[in-house]
């Protein structure tokens, strides 16, 4: 199947999808520069039009030679495909969600509020029946731990994004085994959710390896 593009333009308005081609008559009659979003079939984020590789010719700039010069092939772009990088950085920032509806979570239970996020960690939450449980200065004790897991999480979404690839396998390794939390407290919706985001972690931990080695 033929990719297709869609860009957002300076209004706010989205146009297309075009094909390569109309994209390229776009840029060369103004209409997109290397600062439009665009957004290729295959992508789910959008990205600044220079970084495609497909389109760098047209935007690269033109002077007069008197000398006919040889035309070498357009470089990657500095950052590696557009859609590997946004797939990284989509899979990188699971972390950062992980670790920040935990923590509410971890909120709830101290302040007695009967509501938790289905994506938040097993491990927290059983942290948190130990503080209900025990009460008084066990609570604040419960807290503090998980800010300590939650603090590790958002590390690893921070190197997930500076394509670490340890971050990715140690991450989602770590998630898995929380995962089998919810299996045996029979927590069948939290871990349908779980496999979900084992499954974008694993895609931008894919995508990692792929930028990596290109």
């Amino acid at each position: 199947m033929e990719l297709t593009y869609t860009i957002r333009a300076g209004d706010g308005q989205e146009y297309g999808p075009a094909t390569l081609e109309q994209i390229t008559g776009w840029a060369r009659e103004g209409r997109v520069n290397q600062q439009t979003d665009i957004r290729r079939s295959d992508m789910q984020h959008w990205a600044p039009a220079g970084g495609f590789v497909e389109l760098q010719a047209v935007f690269a700039p033109t002077t007069p030679s008197a000398t006919p010069q040889v035309i070498s092939p357009s470089p990657a772009p500095a950052d590696g495909d557009p859609a590997l990088v946004a797939q990284m950085k989509s899979g990188a920032s699971w972390f950062y969600w992980i670790a920040g509806l935990s923590l509410i979570n971890s909120i709830s239970a101290a302040a007695g509020w009967d509501f938790r996020f289905i994506f938040g960690l097993g491990i927290t939450q059983v942290l948190d029946a130990m503080g209900t449980q025990f009460g008084g200065s066990a609570k604040i004790v419960t807290l503090g731990l998980d800010l300590v897991v939650a603090g590790i999480f958002i590390l690893f979404g921070v190197f997930g994004h500076k394509r670490h690839l340890w971050a990715f396998i140690v991450g989602l390794v770590l998630f898995t085994i929380d995962s089998l939390l919810m299996l045996i407290f029979q927590d069948w919706i939290s871990l349908a959710f779980h496999v979900f985001v084992i499954f974008c972690l694993f895609r931008g931990m894919q995508a990692c390896r792929g930028l990596n080695q290109s």
